[in-house]
């Protein structure tokens, strides 16, 4: 069977390998036939397709000859009948309908203008009305001028509102910073209210100078407590009106006379301290140049005498230094308290007669005591001594009216009688002078001399109760 289609075999070839051959020649026997089946199939559908294709075109060739006897009967009685051809009437057609896009966007285009026109004639309608409501001139301009303007009107006026809005913001701001400007001046108002009613003034420069004169007032006091304690202490005693008693019931010049008493008496000491240290030297040598016999005992006992002398006199000379110290304390205490009153009327009095060109007096210590020294407005100094002539006398008045105050203090007043001290005075000085006069009158009786009439006019005018007696 292998044999009759075309396979041969080997003469030793088993059944196997005969089925296997046959195997494999059916299946590429199978896969030829299903290739010749699709290819059968495909020269089929071919055929059919040229068949049809075929078919359409002898329509299309039946329908091209009736266009073509349709056309030659419609061109027949026409220009067109000797013109053109009937095949030539395709370009044509196609020319037409060229034609009759063109005439579509011609009349398209057309629509356009007539729109655009319609749109500008509208425009320039409203943007004459609009000029004419903004006010704006058309001068003859086209209206795409006059727009232009308008529209940078429209763009400064869009800038200028909100300028304006900005302006409005910052004038609200400011507004707010200064209602609370206005409530902190009123807090500060009212607190310089109850500060000027607190002071009993009516301006803040009165309220500082009142500060400052409670600031002296307190350091003065701390500097009196001071004082007090250590005069206290000076004095051992526990209190100091108890001290101040003690001072009230001394006399100065007792103290005195006691303080140059024990300075004497300290002198006095130091000098018998000396003896007595020459001595005990003198007593040394002659102790080293005596032998070993019974004088050393005399000698010694001597000298243990007068050791023990010593001693007492030393004690002594202590307890007296001591004492013309607590002395010369209170004493320098004494005279601080007095002459401070004294001192501060007589300042006070001198700045009132110069007018103000010394604002008052201060003392400054020097060797062996103090000297006056007058304070001018500038901030200078000047002695007493380097004063002019009616500086000094107006100094010098000052120290009376002073004195005198402090006399009327604590005894009881005498007359203050002046002798035309106020030569050298001017009148507005001689006006100051007399005004103190008529203060002091309400501490005594106070006598002026002068043969000079204006200084009795300046009296009168100053001092309204004045009784002027004229002697003969």
């Amino acid at each position: 069977a292998l044999a009759s289609v075309g396979i041969g075999s080997e003469p030793g070839d088993g059944l196997e390998t005969a089925m296997a051959v046959a195997e494999l020649f059916l299946d590429r026997q199978i896969k030829v036939d299903a290739e010749r089946a699709e290819a059968l199939k495909t020269v089929s559908a071919k055929e059919e397709d040229l068949a049809a294709r075929r078919r359409a075109l002898d329509v299309e060739e039946r329908r091209e000859e009736e266009w073509l006897v349709g056309i030659t009967a419609a061109l027949a009685g026409t220009w067109l009948e000797s013109g053109i051809s009937a095949p030539g009437v395709g370009n044509v057609l196609d020319q037409l309908a060229e034609l009759s896009k063109s005439i579509q966007e011609r009349d398209a285009m057309q629509l356009r203008i007539e729109k655009m026109e319609a749109d500008r004639d509208n425009f320039i309608v409203e943007v004459t009305a609009a000029a004419a409501e903004a006010g704006e001139p058309a001068n003859g301009d086209e209206p795409e001028q006059l727009a232009i303007r308008l529209a940078e009107r429209l763009e400064r006026a869009d800038r200028a509102r909100e300028m304006k809005a900005n302006l409005i913001n910052e004038l609200q701001r400011l507004q707010d910073a200064r209602d609370s400007l206005n409530l902190e001046a009123a807090a500060h108002e009212r607190r310089k209210s109850e500060v000027l009613a607190a002071f009993g003034v009516t301006t803040l420069s009165e309220v500082v100078e009142r500060d400052e004169l409670l600031r002296e007032r307190d350091r003065l006091r701390a500097a009196v407590a001071g004082l007090e304690e250590q005069l206290s202490a000076e004095l051992a005693v526990e209190r100091f009106d108890q001290a101040r008693s003690m001072l009230d019931s001394v006399e100065v010049d007792s103290l005195l006379v006691e303080k140059a008493e024990s300075e004497q008496r300290l002198r006095d000491l130091d000098e018998a301290i000396q003896q007595q240290l020459i001595r005990q030297t003198r007593a040394a040598d002659k102790l080293d140049a005596i032998g070993g016999d019974s004088a050393v005992a005399r000698i010694d006992a001597e000298r243990r005498t007068v050791l023990l002398e010593i001693e007492e006199k030393a004690v002594r000379y202590i307890e007296l230094k001591l004492g013309v110290m607590a002395a010369g304390n209170a004493l320098r205490v004494y005279r601080e308290r007095h002459r401070s009153g004294m001192m501060k009327r007589a300042s006070d009095a001198f700045a009132l007669i110069t007018r103000g060109q010394y604002s008052g007096l201060a003392t400054q210590p020097v060797k062996g005591g103090e000297v006056l020294i007058a304070l001018q407005r500038d901030g200078q100094s000047k002695v007493a001594d380097a004063l002019s002539k009616g500086a000094r006398f107006q100094l010098y008045l000052a120290l009376r009216l002073a004195g005198y105050y402090e006399f009327a203090q604590f005894r009881p007043s005498v007359p203050f009688i002046a002798d035309d001290i106020m030569e050298t005075f001017d009148h507005f000085r001689s006006e100051e002078v007399f005004r103190l006069f008529g203060e002091m009158a309400s501490a005594g009786q106070v006598i002026y001399l002068t043969h000079h009439q204006h200084l009795c006019e300046i009296a009168k005018a100053v001092v309204p109760g004045v009784t002027i007696h004229e002697l003969a």
